[in-house]
């Protein structure tokens, strides 16, 4: 409880202090207190997850260099057969599964159907390729060639449907077998799934030509088209 001064309480008090040479403090004013709200705090956001370089296959051997994937590798498939300057070789996924083939150069074409049918194969996906260091070959007396590009191919046959994913350049002849083929100026090369398509021999198989409709859209295959495409000559 506060009590009130009298007025000859002032009067003494304001004496005294007259004595002492000084005037009273003035009492402070009184301040409400305040309370102010905590800072407001943010959560960082994590930064995306950097993607792993891909690296380039280079053999000093060859004037061809392409890309993979990180945990992919590239294995030679040297051959006793073929000429020094032919250099084939396995690209495998990170399960060591075999996705494409490539080859320096093709010899040996040919072949005949006799009566097998022809394959009716459909280009389910056609994307342009520029390829630095791609000139056509000058004689194209054996095919019309066309711009490359990586084609994914498909076709229903009496043993199910067969696909295929090149780098190429060609506009084969319908046939019972088809090659993926390259055509620079230092002749004809493979860069794709397999060098021969046919339904004996399949790249890839699907259980309906839905499903490979549906292989143009999957991660795998926006992988191996990259591949494909990451081709440079010299």
């Amino acid at each position: 409880m506060t009590r009130r001064l009298g007025s000859a309480a002032l009067v003494v008090l304001a004496l005294s202090f007259g004595a002492m040479g000084c005037a009273p403090e003035p009492e402070s004013p009184s301040v409400a207190p305040t309370t102010s709200a905590p800072p407001a705090t943010t959560t960082p956001t994590p930064a995306p997850p950097t993607e792993e370089p891909w690296v380039r296959f280079v053999d000093d051997r060859m004037v061809y260099s392409f890309e993979t994937p990180p945990g992919w590798t590239v294995e030679e498939v040297p051959s006793a057969y073929a000429p020094e300057e032919l250099l084939q070789y396995v690209i495998r996924d990170s399960d060591g599964a075999e996705q494409l083939y490539f080859s320096s150069a093709v010899i040996g074409l040919g072949g005949s159907c006799e009566s097998l049918p022809a394959l009716g194969l459909e280009e389910l996906d056609v994307v342009p390729a520029e390829i630095p260091g791609y000139v056509p070959a000058a004689d194209t007396s054996f095919t019309p060639l066309v711009p490359p590009r990586v084609v994914f191919r498909a076709a229903e046959t009496e043993s199910g449907v067969i696909g295929s994913i090149a780098l190429d350049d060609t506009q084969p002849i319908d046939a019972c077998f088809i090659y993926n083929l390259l055509h620079p100026a230092a002749g004809p090369m493979t860069f794709a799934d397999s060098t021969q398509v046919s339904a004996n021999f399949p790249p890839r198989t699907f259980a309906s030509m839905d499903e490979a409709r549906a292989f143009v859209d999957t991660e795998e295959y926006a992988t191996l088209q990259r591949i494909l495409r990451s081709l440079r000559i010299g």
